[in-house]
């Protein structure tokens, strides 16, 4: 990794989403970057859980499959070296209307790590993104802080995988504010909810995620 190079994608935060997000990035031939500001990649898979959820609803309740791509790759990957059961339809789980895929985090981490090597993900751990460069309402980069002090690093493609929207909020984006239950943070189950519009943002942080989003 270097503070000089200019990246092609630079992923900010080495989540769930981050880690895919870079992955992707990096198949297609792009010189790409990932921030993340612990030093460990997965967020609830290895630091914030529960891990299970990252692996759930991969099928709908016909037993059809709603979701693969790098989620089913490493499930897979892991299922062939034994840290992954297999597929399962328990009937506890029916009238919850998904189920699980149980895999081990702590082999889903080593995985995560190895596959940033396979694909020559630059790793930037340790970091946290504080701000972003912009060219008028372009953004050019980001702003870390580290051991190392305060740098810049230049992008052509920032990706905002912080969970909370942080450095979309740090570029000027557009955001709404609620407050208490009026409506539920973006991170759950973002993926199923076709949300499209606005990031929303709870400075409460509520616990109960039944609320519909808004676009």
């Amino acid at each position: 990794m270097s503070y000089t190079t200019v990246y092609d994608v630079i992923v900010c935060g080495g989540g769930t989403s981050g880690v895919a997000a870079a992955i992707s990035a990096a198949r297609t031939g792009s010189k790409t970057l990932l921030v993340e500001r612990t030093g460990v990649l997965g967020g609830q898979m290895s630091l914030s859980g529960p891990p299970g959820f990252a692996y759930a609803r991969l099928f709908n309740p016909q037993g059809k499959r709603d979701i693969g791509g790098i989620v089913e790759e490493t499930y897979q990957r892991l299922y062939r070296s034994g840290h992954a059961l297999p597929h399962l339809r328990y009937p506890i789980r029916e009238k919850a209307g998904y189920g699980f895929s149980y895999v081990d985090p702590d082999w889903w981490v080593d995985l995560i790590f190895t596959m940033m090597e396979e694909e020559g993900v630059q790793l930037l751990l340790d970091s946290l993104v504080v701000g972003v460069t912009k060219e008028e309402n372009k953004v050019t980069g980001i702003v870390v802080e580290n051991a190392n002090g305060r740098n810049e690093i230049a992008g052509r493609v920032v990706i905002d995988c912080t969970g909370e929207g942080y450095v979309a909020i740090q570029a000027g984006c557009e955001i709404t504010v609620c407050q208490g239950t009026k409506c539920s943070p973006i991170l759950w189950h973002l993926p199923w909810t076709g949300w499209t519009g606005n990031g929303f943002y709870s400075t409460s942080a509520p616990i109960r995620s039944s609320f519909p989003l808004s676009s």
